[in-house]
């Protein structure tokens, strides 16, 4: 996503009121190094305050480099990078804040390991992470933390096993404040070509592709991704269990969920979308009630999608259960339309601006921010 330069924005959601388009407030700019061309978000977690920490990557020539800012008060300071996320590879790719003071940041090294860093303050302290015998572009790319004292993270690995050469499998660990321990979970796997080239590793034999991780407890969390439809894992405290999800009914297409969000056990929100045609997409929003997952149904796309592509949608947050932010890529320029708001009884389209693959963070029932 290239942004302007040395900008990085966090803009309030406005709701579409009929036909026509609610305008963004409430932007602020994020610091970025004055050298910089260019820019994208990575990821970012708040607390209560409200307080952010934003992590994303800028260039300078052919020079990538990670940076990171804190958003408290009224504006955004700049803090010192993750050191190794800072170095030249994939980095940085996923961070959980727990406190005001305390995060917790996952990804690769430059030598495709695993990395994960504590932001403590304002200091990063580089803690171990284990990594399977014999694995390769090993990554935990999604993490979630309840407390200090308790994370989970997931990713994936390419490894040589019986009967699957060069294979991506999923892993996931689980943090208790001093140690990260690989724990069990469910990869699935096919003799099928690889569906989706370029966004899973692993020459002809992928795994699934986790696109989030909600945690209500140490003993309860929701993986939501997609393998071959819609995918979904749950958390009980000791292992991973794929859950089924339906897709959307349309035959000869895949369903995908690119996001997903918990309360509590009994409510859950996974979003995405499925494809239509070629290149033309529509979203895909399901709520889990606390024994299955349903689809939601979806009001009619504003009449300037007639006839066009619509969109998926690639992230979802809740303050509360009766509001909800999704959001998604624009496929037709200059609408702003590529979000959706629950109410507690129906969702309606919102106005997010003129942006791709943001982020959304809910922060109160009046209070949601789009990180892009």
């Amino acid at each position: 996503m290239a942004i302007a330069v040395a900008s990085f924005i966090a803009v309030s959601l406005t709701p579409l009121s009929g036909s026509a388009l609610a305008t963004t407030t409430g932007t602020k700019t994020l610091p970025g190094p004055s050298a910089a061309v260019g820019g994208l978000i990575e990821a970012s977690s708040c607390v209560a305050g409200p307080i952010c920490v934003a992590l994303g990557w800028n260039h300078h020539g052919n020079t990538s480099y990670l940076w990171a800012a804190r958003w408290q008060g009224d504006g955004w300071t700049r803090l010192q990078a993750p050191p190794e996320g800072n170095r030249s590879g994939p980095g940085i790719t996923a961070i959980s804040c727990t406190t005001k003071s305390w995060c917790m940041v996952t990804g690769t090294n430059d030598r495709n390991r695993p990395i994960a860093e504590e932001l403590i303050g304002t200091q990063w302290t580089t803690v171990r992470v284990p990594a399977v015998k014999g694995s390769s572009n090993f990554s935990i790319f999604k993490v979630s933390c309840e407390t200090s004292q308790w994370c989970v993270g997931v990713g994936s690995y390419v490894a040589n096993k019986p009967n699957y050469s060069d294979a991506t499998f999923l892993v996931s660990e689980t943090w208790n404040g001093s140690t990260w321990r690989i724990v069990p979970i469910d990869s699935p796997r096919t003799y099928a070509p690889q569906l989706d080239p370029g966004m899973v590793d692993g020459g002809e034999h992928p795994t699934a592709s986790p696109q989030q991780i909600s945690c209500v407890s140490k003993r309860f969390c929701m993986l939501a991704g997609f393998w071959m439809g819609v995918f979904v894992e749950e958390w009980n405290g000791r292992s991973w269990t794929k859950v089924t999800a339906p897709n959307a009914p349309i035959p000869g297409y895949d369903s995908e969920f690119s996001g997903g969000t918990c309360l509590s056990t009994t409510f859950c929100i996974a979003v995405g979308g499925y494809p239509v045609s070629n290149a033309a997409w529509r979203p895909l929003i399901e709520q889990w009630n606390g024994r299955s997952w349903h689809i939601v149904t979806m009001p009619r796309l504003p009449h300037y999608f007639n006839g066009k592509p619509g969109f998926n949608i690639t992230g979802v947050e809740c303050s509360s259960t009766t509001r909800c932010e999704a959001f998604g890529d624009q496929t037709i320029e200059n609408s702003g339309v590529n979000g959706l708001m629950w109410n507690g009884r129906s969702w309606r389209y919102v106005a997010t601006g003129i942006r791709r693959s943001a982020e959304v963070v809910c922060l109160s029932n009046d209070h949601c921010q789009l990180m892009g």
